[in-house]
């Protein structure tokens, strides 16, 4: 596994970097000007920062991954107002280190994040059919098309709006596949797509508000760099009525 830090005004100190290199996670110096071209080959990042003078570039860096990766990221930080902590994990951020965080306890921070990531992305599902399931599993997302709503886990029905909607039914025919945003667009708007990536994301965002416990980190709806989303519903029972 692959961990980014981007150093700003202050460093990470090397020990910490040792220790998780320990723990089979390799640390990848990045910078401001490189950190977007190497994203493809990282699972986590760590801004390390001075709060007093680096909130700016942080906000930027986080903003910057929120809309073109899913990878995990942390921003280790002197003490922050709570505000800009706040800030930090609407635009993304898994959590807030603070400066009092020892060596072993970052490396069990990242480690065990990136273990549930891996669960996740390597159950060792490729190309099954959408009929194989366990009996043991318990449906995930329920749509209902006649109220234009959708139930999580079986609990109360969420109403959508129409083009909620008509986007968490697209997702859903196409599931565990990656819907492009052109091809959400056409669909949801029905006109022709040029390059309004904007308009899906934002409307994605809306959508994951409603139907993810947190948004910041959504389990269903999952971003596909440059590309679009991907309904993820893996190891569940999903059905339809």
């Amino acid at each position: 596994m692959n961990a980014g830090v981007i150093n700003l005004s202050v460093e990470l100190d090397e020990s910490y970097s040792e220790e998780l290199q320990k723990n089979d996670i390799n640390v990848i110096p990045l910078t401001m000007d490189d950190f977007e071209q190497r994203i493809s080959e990282l699972d986590a990042v760590i801004i390390r920062e001075n709060a007093l003078e680096d909130t700016a570039q942080t906000c930027s860096i986080l903003l910057k991954l929120k809309e073109n990766s899913d990878v995990h990221v942390w921003v280790f930080s002197s003490s922050s107002q709570k505000v800009m902590r706040t800030v930090y994990l609407q635009l993304g951020a898994l959590g807030i280190i603070s400066e009092d965080c020892e060596e072993d306890e970052l490396q069990l921070i990242i480690s065990n994040s990136l273990g549930k990531k891996k669960c996740i992305s390597g159950n060792g599902k490729t190309g099954s059919s959408e009929t194989e399931t366990s009996q043991e599993e318990v449906a995930k997302l329920k749509l209902i098309p006649r109220n234009h709503s959708v139930k999580i886990h079986g609990k109360k029905e969420i109403p959508l709006t129409k083009l909620e909607y008509k986007t968490l039914d697209l997702l859903y025919k196409n599931k565990n596949n990656t819907v492009t945003y052109g091809e959400l667009f056409e669909e949801v708007w029905e006109e022709k797509f040029t390059n309004q990536n904007y308009r899906v994301a934002n409307l994605v965002f809306h959508l994951r508000e409603k139907i993810e416990d947190n948004s910041v980190s959504p389990i269903f709806i999952r971003t596909v760099r440059s590309k679009g989303y991907m309904l993820d519903l893996w190891d569940s029972s999903v059905e339809e009525s």
